[in-house]
């Protein structure tokens, strides 16, 4: 690579590199909102918030990346026309595909970043995250009971801490239960701990007693070390993780597991999702040749470049935006799935032949408000 070349090379990576973390936050951020209700309503605590975040962002990085290195792309090719750069370049005899190249090198890096993170890192991050998820709304402790209240579940019994640990071992419990005997009865004890297993949940008490006042006026009081009440008929929890289809690795959403049941409509899905992973990352290289003959080609322009970034800018959301909506309807008619390759590739096929045709073209790319009229 030449010395010109390594320059340009920069000159589009920290663009780049600045795009993509702006749009991650602001993605991060959108994410966030969407969880922090499950997180407050279970009072988990806030590590358990950025950690279920933090998550989602492979995800994140897929839908936002193609466009990040598009928009970047755009605002380094116009900044080097801007200090004419790029016509210095090209009158040292560079062809447009010389100039290209390294754009196109940084494109390539992000394909393979984005196909690692659609095969690999997403599927990973998102089974974790569903864990996650799965371990809050199963913390049966944090929904039955608040620490420092008197909780009644269910009509007849009423429950009393003082603490819950991020374990979900409670403090001081206190339980009055008046449910299935004449004789309410009182439990005491200092520690207690809710758990489920077998599709069952129980309440564990340690080292505590039980109080009853005999029909005689008199109190009985029993030492226990441990006594276990079943709560499974006022409280029912599914402990089993449920895989979406994001959550799936390749080779699962091509082969999924035969015993496992699902109808036509989610095969569909699956197909649709695994080819949308594998296409997406081709946007990358889609979107920074159509950047490049926009602003690579064409004459020097002292008044700006506004209004063909803005095309390009416009073309290029579009183009993403058919993308999406090719992802989406193939869940649907699976004929569709060709179409999510067949977008990025020819996007790609035209802005190559734009770069190498020695002769302008009229017809693509050559709007008429976009010449400036020479004087």
């Amino acid at each position: 690579m030449k010395l010109i070349q390594k320059y340009f090379l920069r000159q589009s990576l920290t663009p780049i590199l600045l795009s993509l973390g702006a749009l991650s936050l602001l993605a991060l951020l959108t994410q966030s909102l969407s969880t922090i209700d499950l997180i407050v309503e279970n009072r988990q605590s806030a590590t358990t918030f950025f950690y279920i975040t933090i998550l989602a962002l492979p995800q994140l990085f897929s839908i936002i990346m193609p466009l990040a290195v598009f928009m970047a792309m755009l605002y380094a090719l116009n900044r080097l026309n801007v200090d004419s750069e790029l016509v210095v370049t090209k009158a040292s005899g560079f062809s447009p595909w010389q100039i290209a190249s390294p754009a196109l090198r940084i494109a390539t890096y992000a394909l393979i970043a984005h196909l690692i993170i659609n095969l690999f890192v997403q599927p990973y991050s998102f089974r974790q995250m569903r864990k996650a998820l799965l371990e809050v709304k199963t913390d049966i402790a944090s929904r039955m009971v608040r620490p420092g209240e008197f909780n009644q579940p269910t009509a007849g019994l009423t429950i009393y801490t003082s603490e819950i640990a991020p374990s979900g071992r409670m403090k001081d419990v206190l339980i009055y239960d008046e449910r299935s005997s004449e004789i309410p009865v009182t439990y005491i004890a200092q520690e207690g701990l809710i758990s489920s297993a077998n599709g069952k949940t129980s309440f564990t008490l340690f080292n505590g007693n039980t109080h009853r006042i005999l029909k005689n006026g008199m109190m009985e009081v029993i030492d226990f070390d441990t006594t276990t009440h079943d709560l499974s008929a006022i409280l029912t929890v599914d402990p089993i993780l449920h895989l979406k289809t994001s959550d799936r690795y390749l080779h699962e959403l091509f082969y999924p597991d035969p015993n496992e049941y699902r109808p036509k409509k989610k095969e569909n899905e699956y197909y649709a999702e695994a080819h949308a992973r594998l296409a997406t990352p081709l946007y990358n290289i889609a979107l920074v040749l159509l950047a490049l003959a926009f602003l690579v080609r064409g004459e020097h322009q002292k008044l700006g470049y506004g209004k063909k970034i803005a095309l390009a800018a416009a073309l290029g959301f579009f183009i993403r935006l058919i993308g999406f909506g090719l992802a989406s309807a193939a869940e649907s008619d699976p004929s569709l799935n060709a179409m999510q390759y067949f977008v990025p590739i020819s996007v790609s096929a035209v802005s190559i032949w734009y770069l190498l045709n020695k002769r302008r073209a009229k017809t693509i790319l050559r709007i008429p408000f976009l010449q400036r009229r020479k004087t």
